[in-house]
């Protein structure tokens, strides 16, 4: 098993850095575009498939990333939200769409690193069947407790969780999602055993933290600052590189030990493998000037999130990376999702 998805890995890898070729051509002037492909695209309006609900994280960054794309083009960039089966259905359409440009995948980091190493079986490869663009934005995770827990540190919660084995709980918005792989990222770093409680959604998930359902949850910080910052939530511990800048005084999980729990709902941006290098380059460029806008930066810092700033290659090692990193969580956990 290790051996097919250490290869399906290095397969991953070489196609990224195929993808990442292409965008190169805008990135480096490695090559010319050809003028009239370069003049024409895009002609007219642009869908930006978002495969999952209106109003979630996806959505709401979706959004702003394709109000930018219509400044910077003329061009009217139109959302479409296809929700359902974990992101699947939406990621499916831009998969068997018209390869020219004008059908895009906005996804986060389920539809394009967590759902092919969870699900069984998927109606496309995302490595084989979509070239990726970049990122677009990045909300770290945060390991959250209610007000009034016992533990009030994430080393006083690995430590009451080892005394008692088993009869914690965590909530996740569903099985398979990025919010329950983080959660079993941080049980299989600190080993320790604690329950899991899927709800359907994320705001189910907190709903249930504070109502006392479930001990602790680990979600974008998007989602827990308003209730840390209201005093009925307690963020123990960022799981990302650095601290957070609206959660100065929370430590990583580096600081206490813990390197390996550094996880994010990211977004990024696909199209279909066969789409036109040339019309690649030119959605890389306009790509490329959204994250780097000011008032794309401080929008999403609203959000309490980051723009991902990144070379081709830098993409392609950081999905590798992610891929790599949940098949690790998912073998632990024996998870797998018909």
């Amino acid at each position: 098993m290790q051996r097919v998805e250490a290869k399906r890995v290095e397969r991953a890898v070489r196609v990224l850095y195929r993808a990442a070729a292409a965008v190169g051509l805008f990135w480096y002037g490695l090559a010319a575009l050809p003028a009239h492909s370069a003049e024409e695209y895009p002609s007219r309006p642009v869908r930006l498939v978002v495969p999952f609900p209106a109003g979630g994280p996806t959505d709401v960054v979706g959004r702003l990333f394709a109000e930018k794309l219509t400044a910077i083009w003329g061009k009217q960039v139109i959302v479409d939200s296809r929700p359902g089966a974990s992101g699947t259905i939406g990621a499916d359409i831009v998969a068997k769409s018209n390869p020219d440009g004008y059908t895009i995948l906005f996804g986060s980091t389920s539809t394009f690193a967590v759902n092919s190493v969870v699900l069984k079986k998927l109606p496309y490869d995302i490595i084989r069947d979509f070239s990726l663009i970049g990122l677009a934005s990045n909300g770290p995770h945060v390991l959250m407790v209610r007000a009034g827990f016992p533990a009030k540190t994430a080393l006083d919660l690995i430590a009451l969780a080892k005394k008692q084995p088993g009869k914690l709980k965590y909530g996740s918005a569903g099985a398979g999602t990025i919010i329950h792989m983080s959660a079993e990222l941080f049980k299989h770093q600190a080993a320790v055993d604690i329950a899991h409680v899927p709800y359907k959604g994320g705001a189910p998930t907190v709903v249930a933290l504070l109502g006392g359902e479930v001990d602790l949850i680990i979600n974008d910080l998007s989602v827990v600052l308003p209730h840390v910052k209201s005093g009925n939530g307690v963020a123990l511990a960022a799981a990302h590189t650095s601290r957070l800048r609206p959660l100065p005084d929370v430590p990583t999980f580096a600081e206490i030990g813990l390197p390996g729990i550094v996880a994010s709902t990211w977004f990024g941006v696909a199209v279909p493998v066969k789409t036109p290098p040339q019309v690649i380059a030119r959605i890389a460029a306009a790509h490329g000037q959204v994250v780097q806008r000011e008032d794309y930066k401080q929008r999403l810092a609203t959000l309490a999130m980051e723009p991902l700033i990144l070379t081709p290659e830098q993409t392609s090692a950081f999905l590798k990376r992610e891929i790599d990193k949940w098949q690790k969580v998912v073998d632990a956990a024996g998870i797998k999702i018909d």
